[in-house]
């Protein structure tokens, strides 16, 4: 995946996969899984999404979108064909879907509109109109309607201002500043803010560059500050750390990226911004991502119905297509011309304030984000997993939990989890307060109204100290995870590092290295939770976890350890030391130290 026509190919495969689909059996649905909206409506979905890709190709040719997708387009928008899409209702998912039809109609009309006859293009018009006729959710779904508007108004139907003017202002009331956007939830700040507002404000800003000169140049701005933040999500090796939900839509997450190439917006130069793309792509299309019906599957690196979310269908993950809107630059265009170029050198220590994270990089090839404050409101299946763990790492990805009963099922990596003495486990979720700083994050946080966790993760290179301070009103039993690794197939390599230890748990797979220490109030020793298949988001093998044990009393209690995570062996003699002084914590690594007052 390095040059245009390679990426044309990938496109091309695909589409050839839906119109074989189609050809044999003219229709999309499939029968092993479903979602929230139902199959016909993940029918329209595995048609439109395509087309991010697709449409961009068409532009740059200078054709008509693929034969069979048209003809499927035109059945669906007409009211008296059997095929016919419908009726929209208030917070309707079709309305998402629409946005590719307006990006379709802001480029050359050959790609869409003149395609339609005249009878079509009303059919076309009457259908998207009814993105103005419900209500939207307030999150980056405003977007579609302010796209799908714009589309429409570039084939000559009037604009309608104040939907559009009600879009745009919701939009901005969710801006936060240094760009970055909360996604409607407050404490959400995740991918949805590269491909959902940075994204369509970039295509707004291309396209509306003169009808509305002042917003379109705010959206640059704002994108040029983001990108000085969001970089700091990728490594050297092109991937990027998994965070959040909606983590089949893969390589989407390089969806901003395009954008900006697309827009001609360089925040770093254009050979840097081109590395990032390739770079993702490559990484993924080296994942088991195809899966047997020639889609791509809901899951993360390989398919996984475990960590998806109730409206993840097998066409969801074409979302990841609008990273290939670069296809519509034509091959003589500078972005193909350049030569690729590493990522510009990137502080090792960054703090993302708007996204609540603070960055670590000890090499170019491992990223670590700390976080303290991000949760989703909605409530999407495993929102704990995907917002809520101390740290987010592009090498060791996360688990998802089979259930909150057992070790093995819980697969508790990079999180604190607690019970009863009943293998029910409770774990971090919503933060009642948190602190960020250049050196350390704290979070107050309450798995029960009667137990209080405040909880400081402090980063040190390679390592990082959790302290957690508990005041509780009941006996519980606590399990703090490291990072996990996968378990090797015992016929293929045996020779997995596992180690158990009165104060530390330690493994390793030749590639991976975990390890977690007792510092202070662990006294069950260190265990290796070996965890169900399936619950890792980059591995389907088992994964081995590092844990170190405690028993917390009523009262007060302070548990501290040292974990961690990486590519080479931990050197044990560089473990930070840990230091409970009167106003707050010390912890000295070799000539590194640092103190962290106690919040509050």
């Amino acid at each position: 995946m390095q040059t245009k026509n390679d990426v044309e190919k990938f496109i091309q495969s695909y589409v050839e996969h839906v119109e074989k689909k189609l050809h044999n059996e003219n229709q999309l649905i499939f029968d092993y899984t479903d979602t929230a909206y139902g199959k016909g409506i993940t029918e329209i979905e595995s048609i439109l999404r395509p087309l991010w890709g697709e449409a961009s190709l068409a532009h740059s040719e200078n054709r008509s979108i693929n034969q069979t997708i048209l003809n499927k387009i035109t059945k669906g928008i007409d009211p008296s064909s059997a095929e016919y899409w419908g009726i929209l209702n208030d917070k309707d998912q079709r309305a998402v879907e629409m946005a590719v039809l307006g990006y379709s109609l802001l480029l050359n009309e050959t790609v869409l509109w003149n395609n339609l006859t005249i009878k079509q293009q009303e059919h076309l018009v009457d259908w998207l109109q009814q993105v103005n006729h419900i209500s939207l959710p307030n999150n980056n779904w405003h977007f579609f309607r302010i796209i799908v508007n714009i589309g429409l108004e570039n084939v000559g139907v009037p604009l309608n201002t104040e939907k559009q003017n009600e879009s745009l202002q919701i939009i901005e009331s969710l801006y936060l500043g240094n760009g970055w956007y909360a996604d409607g939830s407050p404490n959400q700040m995740d991918y949805y803010v590269s491909f959902g507002f940075h994204f369509f404000s970039l295509l707004y800003a291309y396209f509306m560059k003169e009808k509305d000169a002042k917003r379109a140049k705010t959206y640059k701005e704002r994108a040029l500050l983001f990108a000085d933040d969001f970089i700091y999500w990728f490594s050297s090796k092109g991937d990027a750390v998994p965070f959040g939900r909606s983590m089949t839509y893969k390589f989407a997450q390089s969806a901003f990226w395009s954008a900006l190439a697309f827009c001609d917006i360089k925040p770093f130069r254009i050979e840097i911004i081109k590395g990032i793309i390739l770079r993702n792509l490559r990484w993924w299309v080296k994942q088991p991502i195809i899966e047997y019906n020639a889609f791509l599957p809901i899951g993360y690196a390989y398919p996984n119905l475990i960590m998806a979310e109730g409206y993840n269908s097998p066409g969801s993950s074409f979302w990841a297509f609008k990273a290939l809107i670069i296809t519509a630059l034509s091959k003589d265009h500078t972005f193909w011309k350049a030569n690729e170029e590493d990522l510009p050198l990137l502080r090792g220590k960054k703090l993302l304030k708007e996204a609540r994270m603070l960055s670590i990089r000890p090499e170019s090839d491992q990223v670590y984000l700390y976080t303290s404050g991000q949760y989703s409101k909605t409530e999407h299946l495993h929102n704990a997993e995907k917002y809520a763990k101390f740290v987010y790492s592009n090498l060791f990805g996360f688990n998802i939990a089979h259930s909150n009963y057992l070790r093995s099922q819980m697969a508790g990596d990079s999180m604190l989890s607690l019970s009863e003495d009943d293998d029910l486990f409770r774990f971090r979720r919503e933060c009642t307060q948190i602190s960020l700083h250049e050196n350390y994050i704290f979070s107050e946080w309450y798995p029960w109204r009667d137990v209080q966790i405040r909880t400081y993760l402090i980063p040190f290179k390679y390592w990082h100290i959790r302290i957690h301070e508990i005041r509780s009103t009941r006996n519980l039993q606590g399990i703090e995870g490291a990072f996990s690794i996968p378990k090797p197939d015992v016929l293929k390599d045996t020779n997995a590092g596992i180690h158990e230890e009165e104060n530390r748990s330690y493994v390793s797979d030749g590639n991976l290295y975990s390890a977690i220490i007792n510092l202070h109030g662990y006294d069950n020793g260190g265990k290796v939770i070996t965890t169900e298949p399936n619950t890792n988001i980059l591995t389907s093998n088992p994964s081995l976890l590092p844990s170190l044990e405690a028993n917390i009393s009523q009262g007060n209690n302070l548990l501290v350890s040292a974990i961690y995570g990486g590519t080479q062996p931990p050197v044990f003699e560089n473990v930070p030391r840990f230091f409970q002084e009167r106003y707050g914590f010390r912890m000295v690594q070799r000539e590194s130290e640092t103190f962290v007052k106690k919040e509050g």
